[in-house]
């Protein structure tokens, strides 16, 4: 049976949101309002989506006809601009010493987040994100269901199941109250806020 430790990636491992270096990356050092201003006559933003419009907005000029090794190359040249939040990654590196696997579950997407662990050499056996769509190997600007909250549940379950992979998850390191179900997955939780580490209890 393995042994597997799960984290979550953004203000868990790092303390930014990496998803706006990716969209700056690609979009350059204009500021990221200017790209929004076309979905400001979309009637939706007036009734509560307004999140979910401005990321699928950013997603689409960002990334639309970019390649998946574009996306990872982005994520390489970002890591070393972000700030690890060290008793964290410090937790990570002594489970994998223990010879527990590390695995991040993120709303990020996947093959980003695969080219900043790569760069930052971080012992992380598997990355599960949110997927990018393409067309025929060229990015279209689309995702697939944003991995977030329930959805890191669904895909962590998929995935071991598509695999038969046998495992339990001995702990598990998230955001409150985003990661609850994430962090309902492992034997301990923690959470971490303001860059600080305390164990989870859920009443």
């Amino acid at each position: 049976m393995n042994k597997i430790a799960i984290f979550d990636f953004d203000e868990t491992l790092v303390k930014e949101n990496s998803l706006s270096f990716l969209f700056k990356y690609f979009l350059g050092n204009k500021p990221l309002f200017i790209y929004l201003l076309p979905i400001l006559i979309n009637y939706r933003v007036y009734i509560g989506a307004i999140k979910k419009i401005i990321k699928c907005r950013l997603y689409k000029v960002s990334l639309n006809k970019k390649s998946q090794q574009q996306v990872f190359q982005a994520g390489v040249d970002t890591a070393k601009k972000l700030t690890p939040i060290q008793p964290v990654v410090d937790r990570m590196m002594s489970l994998h010493a223990q010879g527990v696997e590390i695995w991040i579950i993120t709303a990020s997407p996947q093959r980003f987040i695969e080219g900043i662990v790569d760069e930052l050499k971080w012992p992380v056996k598997r990355v599960i994100g949110t997927l990018l769509i393409a067309d025929n190997k060229v990015l279209n600007g689309l995702i697939g269901e944003e991995c977030q909250i329930e959805e890191k549940v669904v895909r962590f379950n998929l995935l071991t199941k598509e695999e038969n992979f046998q495992c339990t998850v001995e702990e598990a390191y998230g955001n409150l109250p985003v990661d609850i179900p994430m962090l309902g997955l492992a034997q301990k939780k923690f959470c971490v806020k303001d860059g600080k580490l305390s164990p989870f209890f859920r009443h």
